[in-house]
């Protein structure tokens, strides 16, 4: 009897899923939610035993983009890659995983070649639908730890097709969802999320990661040196689950102190893609100079109008730190500084007093504070600012049938 790959690979996601409860849990915690899990995907299997699609429709793409969930396709954080793909004469499809009941209602699902415990079998048989359906010769992950990757690398690769998963931000943070490692490439954006990678207790699967730089940074963020004195500040915002958070919450209130004591400063506030910016909307209409940025600014065109980036915990530093901006680190909160801020941009600032002391010394040391910056974003980001053009050129090899030189990353579950 041969070997069955899908069955195997379900039995290692156990063990996997098993270790990251543990990671978290005692051993009472972790079984009563991996029983729980467990229940839930196996009615979900038991459902999609009886909603197979009897034939499916096939539109063939070269690229599929398959982002993370529907929402995420309104925020475009891709539309310069899909551009530039198809601009080089390749047929892209973009569309999103799709929750359980629609994957149900829509009998999205196709028996997998190989047999499998019932708790995978509905993942299994959306990403075989997913893979028949689309046919792609590159299909481009977007969700980080999605259990459907093992699967439809499983799918892809039976059709000598390949899976690729492209890092939305830096790969230095602890959430648990980076252990997913299971892809034929994993574009990184640069060593210091290679490094973050192969530094984790806990992965699953392998993959040859590249560093590809980010596809979502152009010559748009080439910017001359700005002039030390303009006196206007760009905020990055936080993600709308870190607003809720107390220490995040203080941080925004301190700024907001600092900003109501020194009115000759702006102060410009480019919002998170999924945040409204409550907290700042209501400051801007009490103090004339803060205003927060509409969403149709880009990024780029904000460090455009400014001398310096505060920034919380946000992946935008980078790209600030690209644009030549130097860069103060204030964070009221008690979170690890993940991008190792203080290393290049000082201690860690906490009160008013300190920013303006760090303001004064920026202003008057700005060539090295640019610097700095420079530097920053170099151990964060390979290929600076041809980070799009690159990764173009990397999926058109790929498509081509070359392969690309990277680092191999293996399964590494525990010490």
């Amino acid at each position: 009897m041969g070997s069955n790959p899908w069955s195997t690979k379900a039995r290692d996601l156990d063990r996997y899923r098993w270790m990251l409860l543990r990671e978290r849990h005692g051993i009472v915690g972790s079984s009563v939610r991996f029983l729980r899990e467990a229940i839930s995907d196996w009615l979900f299997g038991i459902r999609a035993k009886t909603r197979l699609a009897t034939r499916v429709e096939a539109q063939p793409c070269d690229f599929l983009l398959l982002q993370s969930a529907p929402k995420v396709l309104a925020f475009q954080r891709k539309k310069k890659l899909i551009a530039g793909i198809r601009e080089r004469g390749y047929t892209l499809t973009e569309t999103a995983l799709q929750p359980p009941r629609v994957v149900l209602r829509d009998a999205m699902l196709r028996r997998p070649p190989f047999s499998l415990p019932t708790r995978y079998f509905g993942l299994a048989a959306y990403a075989q639908w997913l893979v028949e359906h689309h046919q792609p010769k590159v299909l481009l992950n977007d969700r980080n730890g999605s259990l459907h990757a093992p699967f439809l690398r499983l799918a892809l690769n039976a059709r000598q097709r390949l899976l690729v998963h492209l890092a939305h931000a830096t790969t230095v943070e602890g959430s648990r969802r980076l252990g997913m490692n299971d892809y034929d490439y994993y574009f990184l954006f640069g060593q210091s999320s290679l490094a973050a990678l192969k530094s984790r207790n806990l992965r699953f699967g392998s993959s040859l990661a590249v560093l590809a730089g980010s596809h979502m940074i152009d010559d748009s963020y080439d910017l001359p040196v700005a002039d030390p004195h303009l006196h206007t500040l760009l905020v990055l915002g936080v993600g709308p689950d870190k607003e809720k958070d107390a220490g995040y919450r203080a941080t925004y209130e301190l700024l907001r102190d600092w900003a109501a004591a020194n009115p000759t400063y702006r102060v410009l506030i480019k919002a998170h893609p999924r945040s409204c910016v409550p907290f700042w909307q209501d400051v801007s209409t009490q103090l004339s100079n803060v205003r927060v940025l509409p969403k149709e600014c880009t990024l780029a065109e904000a460090l455009s109008q400014v001398s310096i980036v505060v920034n919380v915990m946000s992946n935008a530093v980078i790209e600030a730190a690209l644009a030549r901006r130097p860069v103060m680190y204030v964070n009221a909160s008690s979170d690890q500084d993940i991008f190792e801020q203080s290393r290049f941009f000082g201690r860690c600032i906490n009160n008013t007093k300190q920013i303006s002391e760090r303001l004064n010394n920026i202003e008057n040391n700005y060539s090295a504070a640019v610097s700095a910056s420079v530097s920053f974003a170099n151990y964060h980001l390979a290929q600076g600012n041809k980070g799009l053009v690159n990764c173009l050129t990397l999926l058109e090899s790929l498509v081509s049938g070359d392969s690309c030189v990277g680092v191999p990353l293996i399964e590494r579950l525990g010490k």
